[in-house]
């Protein structure tokens, strides 16, 4: 089965050998491109970096202001995010149970007292730490370190496989890329064949823009990593046929 990669394409390879590992055609189709952005860096001294993604943490790693940021703790959403955060090189590194929230529980739980931080960022974020570190009376210098530019035209191979009729379905990653999808197709006269693949999102917030264009087959990750996406991904094509979307458990 054909299986459609929307996602950035550096990222995208990486998805695509887990696809291959399950016996699965990966059709990479990019829909959103990540820019560095050359936002400032506010001047320090802060308590702890945050990174809510792997790709603010590339883009950190070449400003000359990493030398001094890498003295601090790195606290990370995630496995691949913490990753990304030794290779800019973080010695001391957190890890966040795989959202916004998650990371705001992280940091509350080892800092009981007022504390100061970076957060390295997208210029696009779904859920807003520095918002709900406020309330906990911390300080949050938000740095919008790149941005998700979406796809003017839908990639061929994403156009190729839809109009071939082989079975396929469709990972999204981000809503970004739900919403981008939706537009794309319907915008050359596929909307109709988009909709009636299965789709696997990695949260409920992600596939909320499937389920209000009616795609009648979504399933949704019970956790916001790719092994939890890819779980959702074979109870849609390995034997049930949802109606609606799985939500979250």
């Amino acid at each position: 089965m054909d299986v459609l990669v929307l996602r950035p394409e550096r990222a995208a390879i990486r998805t695509a050998e887990a696809l291959d590992r399950l016996g699965l055609r990966a059709v990479l189709a990019p829909v959103l491109s990540i820019e560095a952005m050359d936002s400032p860096i506010p001047e320090g001294p802060f308590d702890a970096v945050l990174a809510t993604s792997a790709n603010g943490l590339r883009k950190l790693k070449n400003r000359p202001e990493i030398a001094d940021l890498v003295e601090v703790p790195l606290i990370a959403v995630g496995d691949r995010t913490a990753a990304a955060g030794r290779e800019a090189g973080f010695a001391v590194v957190h890890v966040a149970d795989g959202d916004g929230r998650a990371l705001v529980a992280e940091v509350v739980a080892r800092f009981s007292k007022p504390a100061r931080f970076l957060h390295a960022a997208g210029a696009d974020r779904a859920f807003d730490v520095a918002g709900a570190l406020g309330t906990h009376g911390h300080r949050v210098d938000v740095v919008e370190l790149y941005r998700a530019v979406a796809a003017t035209r839908l990639p061929e191979p994403a156009v190729e496989t839809l109009r071939s009729g082989r079975p396929a379905a469709v990972l999204h990653h981000s809503r970004r890329i739900a919403e981008t999808f939706i537009a794309l197709t319907g915008a050359i006269g596929l909307g109709e064949a988009a909709r009636a693949l299965p789709h696997a999102a990695l949260a409920l917030r992600v596939a909320e823009p499937l389920m209000a264009a009616g795609c009648p087959s979504v399933a949704v990750a019970d956790r916001p990593d790719e092994p939890a996406l890819l779980a959702a991904l074979d109870r849609l094509i390995g034997g049930a046929s949802p109606s609606g979307a799985e939500r979250s458990k």
